[in-house]
């Protein structure tokens, strides 16, 4: 005995969908076939070739998602849209046959991928269409696409469904065309230069190269924990000792950290090393970098971004560490040499601060209070405390400070750039410094890197190294408040029961 046809509810997109989805297996047709015609052509190129093609009334063949029908009794108009753009077809009963026709107005939805043949013409209104000689199905969509998503209350409902996003916003399109176009001129920037990429890992024994809480996992077969790396930093530095003179790598990065508008858990970066150049070299390079990039994609150096104008044309100014704090704040942060002496100083100037925290740590909280968060840029903040630096040289003038330099604009810290530290014991020193801390309760210090100390011993020449936060530049270059909107997945609380 056959189960009875439930009737099906007209306001119910999705089951009407389907039901089309059953008569169309039941009359064998091939919903979802595995190939398109052979001579498929992009739209782009359609109109691009267009008086062409009419004139010898070429055969075309697109395939492509269906944005629009508009039914006239016995013809119908569609928008089929593909990765390149949107094409007016024309679909006539008397061209396609009439029994062609009704399967195409009963079974045919807009969301559905169809491959469309025909030839092309203008219409009484000007416009070039595609007059279908014959179709089929390629992919049936069996839920209904948003009309828009402007005045969505629940704006983290666009980022758990991006397709959706993406498919009703252009702009949104757009944003990551633009950040394909400065990930395309930045590695382009630095094969010009004569800089090899390279691959460095992501699973790694010791979580190091930047002062952060890493993530922590378990790897069975060799029943270890490994850390997701927080940057690749000492192991391209391990290349330069190998004897390379110029690396870069564009890495993904993990930091177990809040979330807010300028903060990912996962987030993409550029590092490259340079050997034999030192800070100074870099910043001129980096000044170069971004303002050639930024007129590359935008057309002009000067942007808006949160509606104030920045102008990234070099050169861009140089602010001292110290003397801005002592300038900012009336402190003069040499007169108190340790995290006690400087507890009190610091909770004045109304930076609450918690007992694991090293003087590095308050010296940051200071600069990013009274500086970053303050000046619009771009700027460099040179000459860090050691203490903010495990991984820097130290400043011939004054050991207390290192060679080190980061990039600031509208509050974010883009770069991040020093001249590499590569006396081994200076280095050791410093990464038993770090671990004090951390068996002091600080999670985001390092342990002991035994393995980068050793490497060290063979010694590595003068380096410059730097890393430039991918994210955030196309932020700022896409006038975008929230880092959510620059990454096509970025990560979000798991969904309740209620949501």
């Amino acid at each position: 005995m056959t189960e009875e046809k439930k009737e099906i509810n007209p306001s119910d997109e999705y089951n009407i969908r389907l039901d089309k989805l059953a008569r169309l297996r039941e009359s064998k047709v091939d919903v979802y076939p595995a190939i398109t015609c052979e001579d498929r052509r992009d739209i782009q190129d359609i109109f691009k070739e267009f008086e062409q093609l009419e004139k010898k009334a070429t055969d075309v063949c697109i395939g492509g998602r269906i944005r629009s029908i508009r039914l006239h009794g016995g013809s119908c108009f569609i928008h089929l849209e593909d990765g390149t753009g949107k094409i007016q077809a024309y679909i006539k009963k008397d061209e396609v046959k009439a029994k062609n026709y009704e399967l195409f107005k009963d079974f045919y939805d807009v969301g559905d991928f169809a491959e469309l043949n025909g030839k092309m013409f203008i219409t009484k209104k000007g416009e070039q269409t595609l007059l279908v000689k014959k179709f089929r199905m390629l992919s049936k969509a069996l839920m209904p696409l948003p009309e828009k998503w402007h005045g969505l209350s629940d704006v983290e409902t666009r980022f758990r469904q991006r397709y959706l996003d993406l498919l009703a916003n252009k702009e949104v399109k757009d944003v990551f065309k633009q950040r394909s176009e400065v990930i395309t001129y930045i590695r382009n920037y630095f094969n010009e230069l004569g800089f090899m990429e390279v691959d460095t890992p992501i699973l790694q024994p010791l979580a190091g190269g930047a002062i952060a809480k890493p993530f922590v996992t378990h790897h069975n077969a060799l029943d270890s924990d490994l850390f997701l790396r927080v940057a690749p930093e000492l192991y391209l530095k391990k290349l330069i000792i190998g004897g390379y003179d110029k690396v870069y790598e564009i890495a993904r990065c993990f930091r177990n950290e809040g979330i807010d508008h300028a903060h990912n858990p996962e987030f993409t970066q550029i590092e490259f090393y340079w050997a034999y150049k030192d800070y100074e070299d870099l910043m001129k390079l980096t000044e170069d970098l971004i303002s050639k990039l930024v007129l590359k994609v935008k057309g002009d150096t000067k942007l808006t971004y949160q509606e104030k104008e920045y102008d990234f044309a070099a050169p861009y100014p140089r602010l001292d560490f110290k003397t801005e704090i002592e300038k900012r704040c009336k402190l003069d942060i040499d007169k108190y040499k340790t995290k006690f002496e400087l507890k009190d100083q610091v909770e004045k100037l109304g930076i609450k601060t918690e007992d694991e925290w090293g003087r590095g740590k308050m010296l940051d909280e200071l600069y990013k209070k009274y500086i970053r968060e303050v000046e619009p840029g771009p700027f460099f903040i040179i000459n860090h405390p050691i203490e903010l630096s495990p991984l820097a040289k130290k400043n011939i003038k004054d050991e207390n400070y290192v060679d080190r330099f980061q990039l600031v604009i509208a509050g974010f810290e883009l770069g991040n750039a020093f001249s590499e530290l590569n006396d081994p014991q200076d280095q050791s020193d410093r990464f038993k410094a770090q671990q004090e801390l951390k068996d002091g309760g600080d999670e985001e210090a390092w342990d002991y890197d035994d393995e980068f100390v050793e490497a060290l011993k063979y010694g590595m020449p003068p380096t410059a190294g730097m890393g430039i936060g991918i994210d955030r530049l196309v932020q700022i270059i896409t006038d975008q408040h929230n880092i959510k909107e620059v990454l096509f997945f970025p990560t979000l609380k798991p969904k309740t029961d209620n949501q």
